[in-house]
């Protein structure tokens, strides 16, 4: 072995060390890549997934809209969200442990004079406040107040100056049909039974008082027994009292009502309601003028915590949320106007209605079907029942001039039965209607609503079907189009719905939730790839002649309006539909512009507000300092700005065999 063989092995060792340090390091390149591939296998899966249900496309160029020359549009509708005929819960466990068997059995009506007359509020003291918080969950609304309030209390008369000399050009009494009162009750608390009894009787013409007829949903208070049979006994009007020997709910206890009926006209209300003066006249005399009017008063507003009585808002109709839940909506602006001017007594035509408090000639009740008795306890049966009288020869309407008291609660007081879900029975109803009445518009609910969708297999609507069949009624793109014009609904044709997307920044515009009661909030943010509702919009049919609007869930319009600080600043807004100019915008096909009508403006790149633009969010302005939003400014429109652009990815929701349904 040579001098210069230590230096040749000194090289050779340190080689093999280095192609060990390169081996390491290629196995890490090697399963980092892997790993990449994966991700990236795994994203493509993800995508190909969407693309079945998501469709990027731009929106087309017959979907653009000539730029016309507007005035500016300073009305502003805002909207009030009443919930009626939705289950919202039921009594928390815990609630209910608190109470003894007493508690919840004894009837504690006691009237203190002056209580609540008039309508007013009544006042606890302190301690009174407890006990009230105590007992709230046996009926959800303030026990204490609604005892210590005579049934016969005093109520001002809250109709317009106009009704008042309405009423005295209705017929006569003795021309108008008598009606059946029904009420069902299930563990109503004694002092608002009685109180609803006693407000028909003393505000209606007992001429007109077939009978009351009422219906006892199987209730286990002991003071709805004997107690409520000898109070009865000592009531001037004929009374009817049906007993369910088992829970049947809302929708069945009603058609027994119905059932033992012997009036012209039947009358549904709730056991919780108190009648004005002058309620009953115009809702026969409506009946009388048109058989197949289905008439509703104005639904005036009874505080559950106070039991204050207040007017409730007239320019208001039904309509439904893409959950298919019952919702009020204000009308549109045009309707509003042409009420003003001509005619505020006369009937708001109105596509749904609450479902709690109505009136229907008897003869067509029956002609329609009456209720669907396979719809269990309660839960979409007033939507069923709109749809049906709507496309089967029937109108809505809701009377101004017919004001009824009604205690709206948060949340339901009552147990559904044990082996029954209340989610299941409302999605099983909601289905059933939409199976029934929705033609191809049901697909879109099963792509909000799963849950119904999944209960498909296990309805049967053959008798129901065979019914529309018999009736030979009306489509319910017939109903869109005629009944509910400026409805938040996709077509599968002019009206898209889809995500709207911001290029440069990736991001889309969201319509999110916000508390119970309140609508919806306007924001940006990251584009989802699943199907989330709170991002997709509706782009009305570009045959309308002042632009396009961008819809979403809750009846609410992306719209533009002036700072009120700054006129020379314009904000993008979340509101009401209202058919207000500020509402209007034209798609700009290949700039891929969306342009805002009113002011000439585009949509840009969005930023952080701090909302000091109160009407941003405008159905959420509380007083409270709102937190900093991003959401796209208002700025000139510049050809071939990338910040400028927009896309509209499209949802798919019909199948494609159902697309001509």
């Amino acid at each position: 072995m040579g001098i210069d063989t230590f230096p040749f092995l000194l090289n050779l060792k340190w080689l093999r060390k280095n192609y060990r340090r390169r081996g390491v390091i290629l196995l890490w390149v090697i399963g980092i890549l892997a790993f990449l591939l994966c991700w990236v296998l795994l994203t493509l899966l993800i995508l190909l997934a969407q693309e079945a249900l998501l469709g990027p496309v731009f929106l087309t160029k017959s979907s653009s809209s000539s730029l016309l020359t507007v005035d500016p549009d300073s009305y502003a509708g805002r909207g009030v969200q009443l919930l009626v005929g939705h289950f919202n819960g039921n009594l928390p466990a815990e609630r209910r442990a608190n109470l003894t068997e007493d508690e919840l059995n004894k009837n504690n009506y006691s009237p203190i004079p002056e209580a609540g007359q008039n309508g007013h509020p009544v006042e606890l003291s302190p301690e009174e406040e407890k006990r009230a918080e105590h007992t709230f969950g046996i009926n959800q609304f303030n026990l204490l107040a609604s005892d210590s309030i005579a049934i016969n209390r005093t109520l001002p008369d809250i109709r317009r100056i106009q009704c008042r000399a309405y009423a005295e050009k209705l017929p006569p009494i003795n021309k108008l049909p008598d009606t059946s009162i029904i009420i069902v009750f299930h563990n109503e608390a004694f002092s608002t039974l009685a109180r609803t009894i006693t407000s028909v009787i003393n505000r209606s013409p007992h001429s007109l008082l077939r009978e009351i007829i009422l219906v006892d949903d199987f209730s286990n208070r002991k003071f709805l027994g004997a107690e409520l049979e000898l109070f009865l006994q000592t009531l001037p009007i004929r009374i009817k009292l049906i007993r369910a020997k088992e829970r049947v709910g809302l929708i069945r206890a009603r058609l027994m009502g119905a059932q033992e009926a012997v009036g012209n006209v039947l009358t549904f209300l709730d056991s919780h309601c108190e009648c004005t003066r002058g309620w009953l006249e115009p809702l026969l005399a409506r009946i009388r003028e048109e058989r197949k009017a289905v008439v509703c008063p104005i639904i005036d507003v009874i505080n559950d915590q106070t039991f204050a009585y207040q007017k409730g808002i007239e320019l208001f109709r039904g309509g439904f949320n893409w959950n298919m839940q019952f919702r009020w909506y204000a009308v549109p602006s045009d309707m509003a106007k042409q009420r003003h001017q001509k005619d505020p007594t006369a009937a708001i035509v109105s596509p749904t209605m609450a479902g709690g408090l109505f009136s229907i000639d008897k003869q067509f009740f029956q002609e329609l079907g009456a209720y669907d008795p396979d719809m269990d306890i309660w839960g979409g049966e007033n939507l069923e029942m709109s749809f049906r009288v709507w496309q089967c020869g029937g109108i809505i309407e809701i009377l101004p001039c017919s004001h009824v008291g009604h205690v709206f609660r948060h949340a339901s007081p009552h147990d559904f039965p044990k082996e029954k879900s209340s989610g299941k029975i409302l999605n099983s109803n909601l289905a059933r209607v939409s199976e029934v009445w929705m033609d191809q518009w049901r697909h879109f609910f099963y792509k909000i609503s799963p849950q119904a969708s999944a209960l498909i297999p296990s309805l049967d609507v053959s008798e129901r079907i065979e019914l529309r069949k018999k009736l030979n009624c009306k489509n319910f793109n017939w109903y869109l189009q005629n009944v509910w014009k400026d409805n938040f609904l996709p077509n599968g044709r002019s009206a898209l719905i889809g995500r709207f997307r911001h290029l440069s920044s990736n991001s889309c515009l969201f319509g999110r939730p916000s508390n119970p009661g309140k609508r919806h909030r306007l924001t940006m943010g990251t584009c989802s790839l699943g199907f989330d509702i709170w991002q997709f919009w509706v782009v009305s049919s570009s045959k309308e002649s002042e632009g396009v609007r961008l819809m979403s869930d809750e009846h609410q319009c992306l719209s533009a309006a002036k700072e009120q600080t700054d006129n020379n600043i314009w904000r993008i807004q979340l509101r009401e539909c209202g058919g207000h100019k500020m509402e209007y915008w034209r798609w700009e096909y290949r700039n891929r512009h969306f342009v805002h009508i009113n002011s000439s403006l585009c949509l840009d790149e969005p930023i952080e507000t701090a909302n000091s633009f109160p009407s941003a969010n405008i159905f959420n302005f509380d007083g409270k300092e709102d937190k900093p939003e991003r959401l796209p400014k208002m700025s000139k429109c510049v050809r071939g700005k990338y910040s400028q652009q927009w896309e509209l990815n499209e949802i798919k929701w019909l199948p494609e065999n159902n697309k001509k349904n």
